[in-house]
């Protein structure tokens, strides 16, 4: 019995390439057993909102790929390498590679059929282009089949059956298409195997340029955290919103670049600076007359009605403190600078509702932490966390307009600011021995036991001591935070304890705010031994952004706009690089 050999499995993610928006996935209820998958080919722009559509079930899975031979449909399983996927059976295999952004091959040598099931729709149709080439329905758009070898024919309910030469070689091509399109001349695409090599030296280049190598003990999943994280980057292509580079979270079911994921991701990817700012800056590429950012990104919309925490002032004072800036051309450092004070602007306009100059969260939704138990109070919610962000910002912001020539008076106006609203926040938010937040309209004072609130700790040295050492042993205190997995995001002595998002599970936000606070309190030693911690669960268990608190496994079993898994997650891919790199050495 044949068994899969997988450099990832399609049930942790589906396998796509960087600026392509095709990949191959499992069935949603697959199996990797011999005989229990099914595999398919996907596009990640079905749904059109970047996130699929919530009143149907998820409809990126567009062709089914079967073996058949001598008419048998054939049992097989998955393999994977780092630039191929391939359907096996016990009478030979088909290899199939995204060929190019819009472009898959498939290629067998044993003589095997491969049948092509593509999804019905109530219009859907397949029309004959002609030397043996057929347009159909794809997704929001359409593709072609481009038989290099082999013929196509069509069968009923929309399916095709493509058969190799009498030498027993199929060669296939598949084409996504937006706009209509005749047959192609085939002499103008690449050679299957040159297409594979091409593909193999683009993620041998990404990799080198980021982590060539890790400490060996994070080595074995050095290469699935990149290709996790490079599959899901995309870039400005002339025909998408996207105007610099940005990292989808995950595919399929947030099938988006969120705005202080990739605020987190310029941090991650920065040993390429030139890429880390280009994706710093993509943060900023949609953002409305009132200077609010765009909260999830998709292929082909932005602003949506929310937004994330503003960590773009912690990731740019991090750049500024820890890599070499020089390259950066001034005006893509002006480009930030202006964008990033609009963006700092609208808080005070906009949500600081009783003008005393801490702002406040008017839903779940606008903090990152969709369901922590500290939201019980009600909104408006001010917390001190999202306040100290705002302090970062002020910082980074006066640092780099001096490197600019933003005029000194502006500068010094931006360090009072921050001076004034780290002792705001000292006075709302600090009972004395711990953090709260605070409902400003009834009054009313949160004391959960929520990590959020003492990520306030970010601010650093700007904290009294005192009040650093009681966090730092509030946090690995017996109702704190501190699993032998990572930080929980709700402590797991908590009465509103569970495994949700925020209310108790190991989450890599949690993990990288805290780590890069405790350093900035000079507390380096917790940050490594949490960071390694951390590490080390993804190292064991995959690269999931919901980790169970308790046993460290990756929470797989969400179902969420009709998927029935939570897929690999670049937002913990990229963060397990960085901290097996970090804290590995």
């Amino acid at each position: 019995m044949l068994k899969p050999n997988c450099f990832i499995d399609l049930l942790d993610t589906p396998m796509g390439r960087r600026n392509s928006y095709l990949c191959f996935a499992n069935a949603n209820e697959g199996g990797s057993q011999f005989g229990k998958n099914t595999l398919y080919l996907a596009t990640c722009k079905s749904g059109g909102s970047g996130m699929v559509d919530l009143m149907r079930p998820n409809t990126c899975r567009q062709i089914k790929l079967e073996l058949f031979k001598h008419g048998q449909k054939l049992p097989t399983v998955i393999d994977t390498t780092e630039s191929e996927v391939i359907l096996r059976s016990d009478a030979g295999s088909i290899r199939f590679c995204i060929a190019g952004t819009s472009l898959v091959y498939a290629k067998g040598t044993d003589g095997l059929a491969l049948k092509l099931s593509t999804t019905a729709t109530f219009f859907g149709t397949s029309v004959d282009l002609g030397g043996g080439q057929w347009k159909f329905n794809f997704g929001e758009g359409m593709a072609r089949f481009l038989p290099f070898t082999g013929t196509v024919t069509p069968l009923p309910m929309g399916s095709f059956m493509a058969v190799p030469d009498e030498k027993g070689e199929l060669f296939l091509g598949i084409e996504e298409h937006l706009l209509d399109m005749n047959k192609a001349d085939l002499a103008g695409y690449p050679g299957y195997e040159e297409a594979v090599d091409t593909l193999q030296k683009e993620f041998d280049a990404f990799c080198d340029s980021l982590y060539p190598s890790l400490p060996a003990e994070f080595e074995p999943m050095r290469k699935q955290a990149l290709f996790t994280t490079w599959s899901l980057m995309v870039g400005k292509d002339g025909v998408f919103v996207y105007q610099h580079n940005m990292v989808k979270m995950m595919r399929f079911v947030f099938e988006s670049c969120f705005g202080w994921q990739q605020a987190m991701q310029a941090i991650w990817l920065s040993k390429d600076i030139r890429l880390a700012w280009d994706v710093l800056m993509s943060g900023f590429d949609i953002q409305d007359e009132n200077g609010r950012i765009a909260d999830a990104v998709s292929h082909k919309s932005g602003m949506g009605g929310s937004m994330k925490p503003p960590f773009q002032g912690v990731a740019l004072k991090w750049l500024m403190e820890n890599r070499d800036l020089s390259s950066i051309p001034v005006e893509d450092k002006k480009f930030v600078y202006d964008r990033m004070k609009k963006w700092l602007d609208f808080f005070y306009t906009f949500r600081d509702l009783d003008g005393d100059g801490i702002w406040e969260n008017q839903s779940p939704l606008e903090t990152g932490w969709e369901d922590a138990a500290y939201f019980y109070v009600g909104f408006p919610l001010a917390s001190p966390d999202m306040n100290a962000y705002t302090v970062i910002m002020m910082d980074a912001l006066a640092a780099l307009g001096r490197t600019i020539g933003v005029p000194e008076e502006e500068c010094a106006a931006l360090s009072a600011r921050a001076d004034e609203l780290t002792k705001k926040i000292i006075d709302m938010f600090w009972n004395g021995e711990r953090w709260v937040a605070v409902n400003p309209t009834t009054g009313a004072k949160a004391d959960s036991l929520s990590l959020p609130l003492f990520c306030a700790l970010i601010l650093g040295k700007r904290l009294p001591q005192d009040i650093i050492d009681k966090t730092v042993d509030f946090i690995f205190g017996g109702n704190g935070f501190a699993t032998p997995f990572g930080f929980s995001s709700e402590s797991v002595n908590s009465p509103y304890f569970h495994h949700g998002f925020t209310a108790g599970s190991v989450i890599i936000p949690a993990q990288l705010i805290l780590c890069l606070a405790l350093e900035a309190c000079g507390r380096e030693d917790l940050a490594k031994e949490m960071g390694l911690r951390y590490a080390r669960t993804l190292r064991d268990n995959g690269m999931f952004h919901i980790i169970n608190a308790l046993d460290g496994s990756g929470e797989r079993g969400l179902v969420a706009f009709g998927e029935k898994q939570l897929f690999w997650s670049a937002w913990a891919s990229s963060g397990y690089l960085f901290f097996a790199d970090r804290y590995g050495k």
